[in-house]
């Protein structure tokens, strides 16, 4: 009897575990995606890539505006072009050396896709600013953005209204460890007593 128990329960530890992995595996729609906009994969290797080669370049570069960038660049990027005011993998190259010199005189650097694609949004947010009628740009924007299926990995960032990428939340099942706090009263220590043998 106690054989069939044990069994029984390793079948349900088993399903659990299963059922658990499912559920985090899916919470992007994709393996290995940092995000997914209308079914396209904007993989955790692209967010982690982007970073690197940014970081040392530019400050302030997180996860989470990485991500918030990568998620809205072929929106904005395809703005700017039927606004006549497009954006070219030449003129993000150009963007970023432009960046790189001006940092470190002389210094060469690569940058791949996820990067040139930083780079593009850049651009092209900017081009679409500086047009005479750009008043209503930012409302387009954040229209064509509210139309878009995007779902965002909660280890990468959250979701909030109009499809706006922010920070993660954390798991309400996990505790934050608090680490003592250092006391700077002039309380002594005590000491332990000498024992009476």
């Amino acid at each position: 009897m106690a054989v069939q128990w044990r069994a029984g329960a390793r079948a349900a530890g088993v399903l659990v575990a299963l059922a658990t992995t499912a559920g985090l595996a899916g919470c992007a729609g994709q393996p290995g995606a940092a995000a997914v906009v209308d079914g396209t994969a904007i993989p955790t290797a692209d967010v982690s890539a982007a970073l690197e080669e940014l970081a040392p370049w530019f400050q302030g570069v997180t996860t989470t505006n990485v991500l918030a960038v990568l998620v809205q660049e072929p929106t904005v990027v395809e703005l700017a072009a039927e606004k006549g005011v497009g954006v070219s993998d030449e003129d993000a190259e150009a963007l970023l050396a432009q960046v790189v010199q001006q940092k470190v005189q002389g210094a060469t650097a690569t940058f791949t896709d996820p990067s040139l694609a930083v780079a593009r949004y850049s651009i092209a947010y900017t081009n679409l600013q500086g047009l005479p009628e750009d008043e209503g740009i930012g409302e387009e924007i954040d229209a064509r953005l509210r139309e878009l299926d995007v779902e965002v990995n909660p280890r990468f960032a959250s979701l909030e209204d109009g499809n706006q990428v922010a920070d993660p939340v954390p798991a309400p099942w996990l505790v934050a460890s608090s680490a003592p706090v250092p006391d700077d009263s002039a309380e002594p220590t005590p000491e332990p007593s000498p024992s009476a043998s």
